[in-house]
């Protein structure tokens, strides 16, 4: 583990893990706020899941974005300003009239806010810890399980006395702690030495230019520096990773993994509706959600870790029965059926996203992790923005839930094909050598 002083960096991972906790569980818990919008606005179901599959996407599809003005300015900033947009958002979502006017305050504008908040959250982490970092990863993904298990019953409860707008506004208030967290936040030395060597140079270069001409010296300092930034910028994108087999493999697999994972959150609710339970049921449904979430995820960091299994394999095995589970629900109805569904969300689809991370660290350098987990998150915004009104859409043209729960299954299978066929598209070299690190890592992991 790096540290900036003393054991400051689980001040962070903290931190990290609170913000998780309001922004995933927010979103996860949308379930509840979707079934009132259905009965207030009385709108088809596909339109309806725009609302939530819209802030989704944006708060993955700008994470390249999020990273790189992370590191222009600081990861503290970003997450502050996000933080207030996430407020924003949901303040003024709790005054429209109007189904439409949601998708503008809730999912673009919180959508933005979150989005600026969520992916330098992993980020982070990741020049913190090294030794553990699967578990640390795992840590923060706890943040979703926590706020999965508490946040279901908080809308609840909140729209029970206050009703939509007042519970809306209290979720508001509740946000702006992410202000709050992210003050808490350090750049890592690894983003900012870059900054400091670029000053150091600046000034040498203007103090043997002072020595020529010592009136020109301070409009030379300003040149001079920013001719040093310009030079040494650091891009946005690889997209030289595009050009990597394992890169695309894997962006193919997490896009189909992500499309099967956050359709459930429409699927789970509208199943149950359908046969006939209640709101109690559907929080619990996403409480059981979060719940196996918390215990599931540190879990497989911790089998992640351990090496004995390939982390590919893993991810590769559990998103497989994942969606087998996925087909074969339709044919089970009943409250228990989905409570054992609603378990295994979380211990196979759900697992994949403690894994982007770690498999992107096989393909690209710790210092590239950025731009790399900036560029896979572009990748998933698609699936993540159609993933939900899609499973609306196949509902309202079938009748019903099952085709939408068998489509998902079945990308879901796909999502499974590509993580497991990865070896397949490595060059035989490289596949060695990675190899080879990975055995000699596990040595000295045991020593």
């Amino acid at each position: 583990m790096k540290e900036q002083g003393s054991h400051y960096p689980y001040v962070m991972l903290i931190a990290t893990t609170v913000m998780t906790i309001i922004i995933i569980g927010g979103l996860n818990s949308f379930s509840i706020l979707y079934k009132e919008l259905l009965d207030f606005y009385n709108t088809r179901a596909g339109d309806t899941a725009i609302i939530s599959s819209l802030c989704i996407f944006l708060n993955f599809a700008i994470g390249p974005f999020a990273n790189y003005a992370a590191e222009v300015y600081s990861f503290r900033l970003v997450m502050i300003v996000g933080g207030f947009l996430g407020f924003l958002g949901l303040f003024l979502s709790a005054f429209v009239s109007q189904m439409e006017l949601w998708i503008l305050t809730y999912g673009v504008i919180s959508g933005l806010g979150f989005g600026l908040v969520y992916s330098p959250c992993f980020t982070v982490v990741n020049f913190y810890f090294e030794r553990r970092r699967a578990i640390a990863i795992g840590m923060v993904l706890l943040g979703t399980g926590i706020g999965s298990v508490v946040f279901p019953f908080v809308f609840q409860s909140l729209i029970a006395y206050y009703g939509l707008r007042g519970a809306v506004l209290v979720i508001s208030a509740l946000t702006l702690n992410i202000c709050v967290c992210a003050a808490l936040i350090r750049q890592p030395k690894e983003l900012s030495h870059w900054k400091i060597s670029l000053l150091q140079k600046a000034n040498s270069e203007d103090e043997s230019q002072g020595m020529k001409n010592k009136t020109n010296l301070d409009a030379k300092k300003q040149t001079c520096f920013n001719c040093h930034i310009c030079k040494t910028k650091r891009p946005l994108f690889h997209f030289s990773l595009l050009r990597i087999p394992s890169f695309l493999i894997y962006a193919i697999g997490f896009m189909c993994s992500i499309f099967a994972y956050f359709s459930n959150f429409v699927l789970i609710p509208g199943h149950a509706r359908v046969q006939g339970m209640d709101s109690e049921d559907i929080a619990v449904f996403l409480s059981v959600i979060g719940g196996v979430m918390v215990l599931a995820r540190p879990a497989v960091g911790i089998l992640a870790d351990s090496n004995l299994i390939h982390k590919r394999n893993i991810i590769g095995a559990f998103v497989v029965v994942g969606g087998i589970l996925s087909i074969i629900l339709p044919w089970m109805p009943g409250f228990y059926p989905l409570i054992i569904y609603s378990v295994s969300v979380e211990i196979f689809p759900g697992s994949f996203f403690m894994y982007i991370p770690l498999l992107l660290l096989e393909i690209t350098a710790l210092d590239n992790l950025p731009q790399a987990q900036g560029l896979m998150n572009l990748c998933i915004a698609l699936p993540v923005g159609i993933s939900q009104p899609a499973a609306g859409w196949i509902r309202d043209l079938t009748g019903d839930w099952c085709w939408s729960f068998r489509v998902s299954g079945a990308v879901s299978l796909l999502a499974g094909v590509c993580f497991i066929i990865e070896p397949v598209f490595r060059p035989k070299k490289r596949l060695k050598e990675n190899q080879t690190v990975s055995s000699e890592t596990a040595q000295l992991e045991n020593l």
